[in-house]
């Protein structure tokens, strides 16, 4: 099925492969040494000219088969041929470029007329896919317009208020001008005793003002102050509650520490008062029996 590479004209013979292991180890998707000849490329992902023939290509073990990361017709990849090589693709589609050439000289170099209306069959997965996409593109306009739409709703809103605050800006300065000239033609029209009447005036209303800012100074110092002091208060009592916390709970472990210690003391001299009970008993057993005339009744 393989053919060497050679200017000789196709004799037409296909070497046979052997069957024998070789010293390497093929891919699993290699093609089957003998009788590799399929009829069509039964895969969704991928799309061959009608001139390649799909022996070019590994055999699938279905049409939705993974080919690779992201690769299909509709997907991120677009070249999945890549993932559908076997190892002897390259030979094969040389060679058919080789026969396609050889062709196209003996037809003295004239290209077969490629009709302008002929409509390639859609592949169900792309337009599925393609659907899929087009939806998805859609939501994601959608999305774009409608955030658009709201950002230049709130441009419109922070110029029609920075307006409204420029307009109220110009008005007050503009009052305020016109106040200043109403007070400053007053002034003009006063006599010296009403003159001096409004400045006795505006000299008491100024150390009114500044009493009161002093108090309220006075007022805001002395409310600091009862804070620190009520602060301090609490964090003495707090830390009053913790040493009487503390002492109390090393009492306590004390008191505990003392019971055990006493506990253990006890059983102690209980258990050694039953030792001395069970020695002296025991000496008391070894003591040889003497008669009344002193002599050892245990001797046989």
């Amino acid at each position: 099925m393989y053919k060497f590479l050679s200017r000789r004209p196709f004799s037409g013979k296909v070497k046979k492969m052997s069957s024998k292991l070789s010293n390497i180890q093929r891919p699993p998707k290699d093609p089957p040494d003998e009788g590799y000849e399929p009829t069509c490329i039964d895969h969704d992902g991928i799309q061959v000219a009608d001139f390649v023939r799909p022996a070019a290509f590994r055999q699938f073990s279905g049409p939705e088969e993974k080919l690779g990361p992201g690769a299909g017709i509709g997907l991120e990849y677009k070249n999945a041929h890549y993932f559908a090589y076997h190892r002897f693709s390259f030979l094969e589609l040389q060679n058919q470029a080789l026969e396609l050439r050889d062709e196209r000289r003996l037809s003295g170099g004239i290209q077969d007329a490629i009709e302008a209306d002929e409509e390639e069959e859609c592949n169900e997965g792309s337009v599925k896919a393609m659907k899929e996409l087009e939806a998805e593109c859609e939501k994601i306009i959608a999305v774009q317009a409608k955030q658009l739409e709201e950002a230049k709703k709130q441009q419109e809103l922070c110029e029609a208020q920075e307006k409204k605050r420029q307009a109220e800006e110009e008005w007050c300065k503009k009052k305020a001008e016109e106040t200043k000239e109403v007070k400053l033609n007053a002034l003009l029209e006063m006599t010296d005793e009403q003159l001096k009447e409004w400045c006795e005036k505006s000299l008491k209303a100024q150390l009114l003002e500044k009493k009161k800012s002093g108090e309220e100074d006075k007022c805001a110092a002395e409310k600091i102050k009862k804070e620190a002091d009520l602060q301090m208060k609490c964090e003495a009592e707090q830390k009053k509650k913790e040493e009487e916390l503390k002492l109390k709970c090393e009492a306590e472990q004390n008191k505990k520490e003392e019971e055990l210690k006493l506990k253990c003391e006890a059983e102690q001299k209980k258990k050694e008062a039953k030792c001395g009970l069970e020695d002296a008993k025991k000496n008391e057993d070894k003591k040889p029996n003497t008669g009344a005339d002193g002599s050892n009744n245990n001797k046989k």
